[in-house]
């Protein structure tokens, strides 16, 4: 076996080289594809002046029905088939809200409380 390096800022510098090399590679193999790719499609010659559509109509947004006494009932169901009954004191639907909303939420029912 040939000499070996043991020093790790001549390997790191080896392999940097490498995997930069491979990184510039792949880029300019990337560009010459997109150049002779036969599949991309062909600009269409642009009009002279460009026709203005009607606006469309503005969609109503559909009406949101208010299901909270139907949660709440599930719930209630679902505590009462537990047999938790006891330990609940009050149940409140919370609006929609964000997804970074309700990850607070859930965090701040796990963590302890600072004493």
């Amino acid at each position: 076996m040939g000499p070996v390096t043991n020093n790790p800022f001549l390997v790191a510098i080896i392999n940097m080289t490498v995997v930069f090399g491979v990184l510039i590679v792949l880029g300019v193999l990337m560009h010459v594809i997109e150049m002779v790719d036969p599949t991309k499609k062909k600009a269409a010659p642009k009009a002279a002046a460009p026709v203005a559509a009607a606006p469309a109509a503005a969609v109503a947004a559909p009406a949101v029905e208010d299901k909270s006494e139907e949660i709440a009932a599930v719930i209630a169901a679902a505590i009462a088939a537990c047999g938790g009954s006891e330990n609940v004191t009050a149940v409140r639907i919370a609006a929609p809200a964000a997804s970074w909303a309700v990850g607070a939420r859930a965090e701040a029912q796990t963590v302890k409380p600072f004493i």
